[in-house]
């Protein structure tokens, strides 16, 4: 056979009607099929989830045969009352402060003075200490 003739054989096919009694025998079989397995699509995540439950259950750590010691109580610090602050009238807290600069104290170190003359009249090399 070649190409051509397949062709036009699933073409004959397409255009000749299905029986009504087929079709209903084929779509009984293909539910009794699909039926069978639907119970099986849940067995696989409850058993999974059951063993992860019972994983955790049977591996949890057990509890220690040595008593822990339990910390004694907390000292408890004293308190102290909060320190007083001075009351601001309304006079107060609108005046700005004045900051007065202090002098600076000047050491009276003896300065040392070392001068160097060069060749040239016009260069001359001051070092102060």
């Amino acid at each position: 056979m070649t190409e051509r003739e397949i062709q036009d054989l699933f073409r004959e096919m397409r255009d000749e009607p299905v029986p009504a009694d087929s079709l209903a025998r084929v779509r009984l079989g293909v539910e009794e099929r699909t039926a069978k397995r639907s119970g099986w699509k849940w067995v696989v995540p409850l058993a999974l989830a059951a063993s992860v439950v019972a994983g955790f259950l049977l591996l949890r750590p057990t509890k220690s045969l040595v008593p822990v010691e339990q910390p004694g109580t907390p000292a408890i610090a004293q308190v102290l009352p909060p320190p007083e602050l001075p009351i601001q009238t309304a006079q107060t807290a609108l005046r700005p402060k004045r900051v007065r600069p202090r002098p600076q104290r000047v050491a009276s170190v003896p300065t040392m003075l070392i001068r160097i003359e060069t060749p040239d009249p016009d260069v001359v090399i001051l070092f102060v200490n």
